[in-house]
Parts: structure tokens; C-alpha cells; sequence
């Protein structure tokens, strides 16, 4: 199993006016953007703090009240993007065989989890009071590593890459099971179908079946089964990108699931 499935959205070039700035905290970089008591910690695919619509996304939740960080975890492969995760040329249908070693070692959570730690500090040294996490692919997966760790509010995830935890030998919903907070799940794809995220992610899933044994009733699981995992950052909207779906129904799945996460925040407390 890959942390992306075949047919899986592949890059997209960031085409954003970023409104957020860069800063620095003992040898991490981030992006942030937005102020206030509710903060929301971004972390993203394996492209990067700068691929696709990242940062477009964090700015639009920096607009719903929210003090957004999105650190840059990766080190680079084969130069990155914006020196974070992997290069816009590369194909991650042809050449997971490659993404498997990096999962397993310097890209392992373990190696991640200080440095989101160091962010969440300074989120709170700048008065962040509640913090709540957004991950994007692999981004769920060092999610749920870091709400075992972390008194998170929440946490959701499109397309999340949660398995990423079989693939180093553990346990997806074992993992879950250990998370401190609830989450809203948004798998892609008919199941068994190219795109597909795994059903570990549905209401009879072992990762949502963990997480509503320790936090029931406050779980959220929504497939968007016309969509291949990735949509969110990396599907194409405009006419002249050539992506996974077509514009017009990524545009409007992509809106429809913002939307349901800025409601879970609210439903939970991140958000007034």
C-alpha cells in the first residue's frame, strides 16, 4: 500500500499571493498567517509548506479566525519543493517504490514530532490558547502522532494517509486509539477503486472505530467518492490545469470540505 494510492492528484504549482509570513523557531521554519486565541496547526502533503493550494488554504482559514502555522518538516528530496518534501516532477504513481524509504526514515513521524513540537510552543508562546491540527495525506499521519502527544482541541484530514502507519510496521488504529481528541475524517475515492483511500477511514473502519471508542459521538467520517485522494490540495480547478477530476466538481468538492471542517471546529470548540 502507498501513502498515496494510484491515481492519486498529482502535483500542482502554487499560483497563490501568499498574505502570511515566514518566520523561524530554533531551526524550524514556517508559514503563519492569522491571529488569536484559536490556532490551527497545518501540516501538509508530501510536497510541501508550498505546493498546490496550501497556502491558499491556510490564508482562507486565517479569514474564519484562526492563527494558522505550517511549518516546513521535510527534508527535501532531490531538491523539493520550496526545499520541503518532494520535487514538482515527480510522479508518485511511477516511482512509490522511492517514497517508501523516505516514510521509513528521515520522513518517519518520529523524526517529525519534535519539530511540530517546537511549533505548538511557539504557537503558544505567541498566545495561542487553543490549538487544533489540519493534515493533509501524509500530513493526518503526523497528525495523529502528534494528537497522542498534544491536549489538541481536534483534528481532521482529506484524503488522510493514517496507513502510512502499517507500511513502518505499526498499527493504523492502534495509533488512533492513542489520540487525545477527536477527528474529522474525509476519505476519497470508491472503495477498491483507482484514487481510493482504504475503508479504515468509514464509520465500520479500524481508525474511526478507535477514535469513537475513546471520544464518542464527536467523530466525523465523510467519503467524497467522486474524488481521488489528493483532491483537496492537488485536484484541478482552473481550465488551463490538467489534473485528476475536472474543474468545476473539484472546485465545488473542495469548497464542501472546508466547509464541513470549519463546521467540526466549531462543533469542537476551536472555532466560536
Amino acid at each position: 500500500m502507498a501513502c498515496c494510492p494510484p491515481g492519486s492528484a498529482p502535483y500542482l504549482a502554487a499560483d497563490h499571493q501568499d498574505e502570511g509570513r515566514i518566520a523561524d523557531v530554533d531551526g524550524v521554519s514556517f508559514y503563519q498567517v492569522g491571529s488569536g486565541e484559536a490556532g490551527l496547526l497545518m501540516l501538509p502533503d508530501v510536497w510541501g509548506w508550498n505546493g498546490g493550494r496550501t497556502r491558499a488554504i491556510a490564508d482562507d482559514f486565517a479569514k474564519r479566525g484562526l492563527s494558522v502555522w505550517l511549518p516546513k518538516l521535510l527534508p527535501a528530496y532531490q531538491g523539493g519543493t520550496d526545499d520541503d518534501g518532494l520535487p514538482p516532477a515527480f510522479n508518485i504513481g511511477e516511482r512509490m517504490g522511492e517514497v517508501g524509504p523516505l516514510l521509513g526514515g528521515d520522513w518517519t513521524a518520529s523524526k517529525q514530532l519534535p519539530k511540530m513540537l517546537k511549533v505548538v510552543g511557539a504557537m503558544k508562546e505567541a498566545g495561542v490558547k487553543r490549538v487544533g491540527v489540519l493534515g493533509f495525506c501524509y500530513g493526518g499521519w503526523l497528525g495523529m502522532h502528534l494528537a497522542k502527544e498534544v491536549d489538541l482541541v481536534c483534528g481532521a484530514s482529506p484524503h488522510p494517509s493514517v496507513h502510512v502507519e502499517g507500511m513502518v510496521g505499526g498499527d493504523p488504529g492502534a495509533l488512533a486509539a492513542e489520540s487525545k481528541c477527536p477527528w474529522a475524517l474525509f476519505p476519497c475515492g470508491v472503495l477498491g477503486g483507482e484514487g481510493s483511500d482504504p475503508d479504515i477511514y468509514d464509520a465500520a473502519g479500524a481508525v474511526y472505530n478507535s477514535l469513537e471508542e475513546r471520544h464518542a459521538g464527536k467523530n466525523v467520517t465523510k467519503r467524497f467518492a467522486s474524488m481521488a485522494h489528493g483532491f483537496v490540495t492537488r485536484g484541478s480547478i482552473k481550465a488551463d490545469e490538467f489534473n485528476a477530476g475536472t474543474g468545476d466538481e473539484v472546485k465545488a468538492a473542495v469548497q464542501e470540505c472546508i466547509e464541513n471542517i470549519t463546521e467540526f471546529f466549531g462543533a469542537r470548540g476551536l472555532l466560536s
